[in-house]
This record gives C-alpha cells, sequence and structure tokens, in this order.
C-alpha cells in the first residue's frame, strides 16, 4: 500500500523544510512518501502570520488530490479544525501528536516550548483535548523557532538547563519539545536522562501514517443547505 503524507508548514523556509522532511522520513514505511507543500510564503514565525496563513493551509488542501493525509506543523494546531471540515482525509497536528503520545505512555508530562507567546494556544488545547490535569508544567526557553534550527551550543545549552530543572523540579515520566524536526537531540536527551522525549513531527507521522492503513471512514462536514425565506406561490 503506498502512501503519501503532505506536511504543512505555516511558517516555511527551505532549511525548516528539509528538516521536517529528514525528520518524517525516518519512521515512516517503505511504501510511504513524505511532500512538504513549498507554495506557502516564507515568513519569520510570529503568532500573527500562523493565525492568518490558515487560507494558505486550506487552499494547500483544496489543490492537493495526490496526499492521502495531512501533518500542521504547528504545535498551536493552527487550522486543523477547519482543515478537518473540508475534507475526509486524517488531519493532525502536531501539538495534538504530541500530548496523544505523551498520554499513552506516560501518567503525567511536562512540554518545554521555543517561545511562551505560544503557551495561550497549547494551554487552551489541553483543555479541549481533557490533558491538562495530565501537563504538569508549560515552560518556554525564549529561542525563535528558527534560531533552534542552527542547534547552536548556546541554544542546546538554554534546552538542557530547563530539561534539568523540570526534571528535577516536575518530575514527568515524558518531556514534549516544541521544536519540530529535532529527533537527533531528543534521542541525545532521552539517553542521557532516562527519559521520553516526544518530537512532533515522528509522532503525527507515525500516528497518521497508520490511520491511514486502517481505512477508516472519516465523515466530512456537510454544509447547511442555504436558507429559503421567500414563500412559495
Amino acid at each position: 500500500m503506498k502512501i503519501e503524507i503532505c506536511i504543512l508548514n505555516p511558517y516555511p523556509s527551505k532549511k525548516s523544510n528539509d528538516k521536517l522532511k529528514k525528520t518524517a522520513l525516518e519512521v515512516v514505511g517503505q511504501n510511504s512518501r513524505i511532500f512538504i507543500n513549498e507554495n506557502l510564503v516564507e515568513d519569520y514565525f510570529n503568532y500573527h502570520h500562523e493565525t492568518t496563513s490558515i487560507s494558505d493551509l486550506i487552499k494547500s488542501v483544496e489543490n492537493n488530490t495526490n496526499s492521502d493525509a495531512f501533518i500542521v506543523a504547528s504545535y498551536e494546531d493552527i487550522g486543523v479544525e477547519t482543515i478537518r471540515k473540508m475534507t475526509s482525509k486524517p488531519i493532525l497536528g502536531i501539538g495534538e501528536a504530541s500530548f496523544y503520545t505523551a498520554n499513552i505512555i506516560a501518567n503525567k508530562f511536562s512540554i518545554i516550548t521555543n517561545i511562551s507567546q505560544t503557551h495561550e494556544a497549547i494551554k487552551n488545547n489541553l483543555i479541549k483535548y481533557d490533558m491538562d490535569h495530565k501537563c504538569v508544567s508549560l515552560k518556554s526557553i525564549e529561542v525563535p523557532i528558527l534560531d533552534m534550527e542552527t542547534m547552536s551550543k548556546g541554544n542546546i545549552k538554554k534546552l538542557e538547563h530547563e530539561v534539568q530543572r523540570t526534571i528535577s523540579e516536575e518530575r514527568p515520566e515524558a518531556i514534549i519539545i516544541t521544536s519540530a524536526g529535532i529527533s537527533d537531540l531528543t534521542k541525545t536527551l532521552s539517553d542521557k536522562y532516562g527519559l521520553a522525549f516526544i518530537e512532533g513531527i515522528t509522532a503525527a507521522t507515525t500516528l497518521i501514517e497508520n490511520l491511514i492503513k486502517l481505512n477508516l471512514k472519516i465523515k466530512k462536514f456537510e454544509i447547511k443547505p442555504s436558507r429559503n425565506l421567500g414563500i412559495p406561490i
């Protein structure tokens, strides 16, 4: 069974797209293909841009007839609910995938984000997914997303410092790191601290590949018929 999974990156750059694709390919089966839509506007991340780019994500899905499923590379799961209303194909946000993965393997988990301005959306999503009681901490290292791509020693040091503090004070059974595509670093941290570290692209790719294989019939949102306010004659 040949499968094509499309990754939608709301704030793309060539470097981030290449990293996301490489990370997804590490966990998919031999018959699966990863496609990244590169038609979105390249821009440095800011929350306003991500929110207003939902229309671009929708157009990308509407124009894509080849892919079997879609992953939205946003830890805030921006646009996921909207896209689900327009297609019967599986849709996953990397935030949702990470939370559900952590929920399966851990009684409590922590989240370490790049920037704190994402916290409100993440908190709201945790409540919506009924997982807020399992999340024991939500902290930020205040490193912009594209800066994390460089993997500088300073950025890694900030991350490791927060990891150590989180383990010491919160004692989680798993830690979600909201830097998509850093599977190599999550493996290193897992080996170093003996704890599960979860990265969104690998979590979402693994889950959505299996959803496709299940061949579930997903109900598509039905548009209500327009009301006829006229009086028939």
